[in-house]
């Protein structure tokens, strides 16, 4: 079986990436897409890249072949509380409004069924990013919900568009090395049941939270509308004209004041100046305003609020 491919047999595999997920793929991440594939191409029914380019060039693949394709392709990397100050701004800036809009939801004389406040992660991969959002939703609930919010209150859903990812994301079960990645013990105690070696999410947090695959390429219309959106380190893989049209469609999906973060490493210069923008110690919070003529403000946070703080979330 061949190990290598042709600069050909290359281009055609990218582009075929591309046209299904719109990831973008350069030269040089040719040994990268080499070392992903070769062990699985007799599951495509090839014996080396030059016949898997054929079959990916002939516009006759199956959806089993682009589902290995898409679970091949995809970046999975995630731990819980990845690079800790998004959800140390969640807890202390972001969930204080959102208990807020809880109450003020209930005491309108309508009540809409469901969830009362939606949150999304968008690239949800194997569940640790939707799943530290529900734990710090259950401390906070817990310790400042005064019997006027339940856990109820708060749904979430995870999105992402490898199912191979999103299965183990709804199973929920964990090994050593991921819970002990942003984990601390009493974490672990309060909210994983131990399974031999593996951690399980507890139902506490099972019971908040929802997965689906969905192609952040596609349209937003099945999907609803939600208060805030996690949408980290996933528009890097993308081009400019990919993210004008994902940053637009996240802003018609996000509600009035509500709250979209986005990865470390990506902004919207020069890409969409619908948001506010405000920042809360390390983190950019984009925010849809409550009246479009409030676009493009922008306010500073230099201090947490004078909230009480648990060792939970200091990872």
């Amino acid at each position: 079986m061949s190990a290598t491919m042709s600069h050909d047999d290359y281009n055609i595999i990218i582009k075929y990436v591309f046209d299904i997920c719109g990831i973008v793929l350069g030269d040089d991440k040719q040994y990268l897409i080499e070392q992903r594939l070769s062990p699985i191409l007799d599951e495509f029914g090839c014996q080396n890249f030059s016949q898997l380019a054929q079959k990916l060039n002939s516009g006759s693949t199956t959806f089993l072949t682009r589902e290995k394709m898409l679970n091949a392709m995809t970046t999975n990397e995630t731990s819980f509380f990845r690079d800790e100050h998004p959800y140390v701004t969640f807890r202390e800036k972001i969930m204080p409004d959102m208990m807020n809009t809880v109450v003020q939801r209930k005491e309108r004389s309508w009540q809409r069924r469901g969830p009362k406040v939606r949150m999304w992660s968008v690239a949800a991969s194997t569940g640790q990013e939707p799943y530290s959002m529900a734990m710090i939703i259950a401390d906070v609930v817990s310790n400042k919900g005064m019997g006027l919010t339940t856990m109820e209150d708060f749904g979430i859903l995870g999105t992402d568009i490898s199912s191979k990812v999103l299965a183990k994301a709804m199973e929920g079960k964990y090994g050593p090395l991921e819970v002990a990645r942003g984990l601390t013990p009493e974490m672990r105690k309060k909210y994983f049941v131990q399974d031999g070696d593996y951690y399980v999410i507890n139902n506490e947090l099972r019971h908040i939270v929802e997965f689906k695959a969905f192609n952040i390429q596609d349209q937003f219309t099945q999907i609803g509308s939600f208060d805030v959106i996690f949408c980290r380190n996933i528009l890097i893989y993308f081009t400019d004209d990919a993210k004008r049209k994902i940053l637009a469609q996240l802003y018609q999906t996000l509600a009035p004041n509500g709250y979209l973060l986005l990865g470390s490493a990506e902004n919207m210069y020069n890409l969409n100046d619908e948001f506010t923008t405000e920042r809360y110690g390390s983190t950019t919070l984009y925010r849809k305003p409550a009246s479009p003529a409030a676009a493009s403000t922008s306010t500073s946070f230099s201090s947490p609020l004078d909230l009480p703080t648990s060792n939970i979330f200091r990872i």
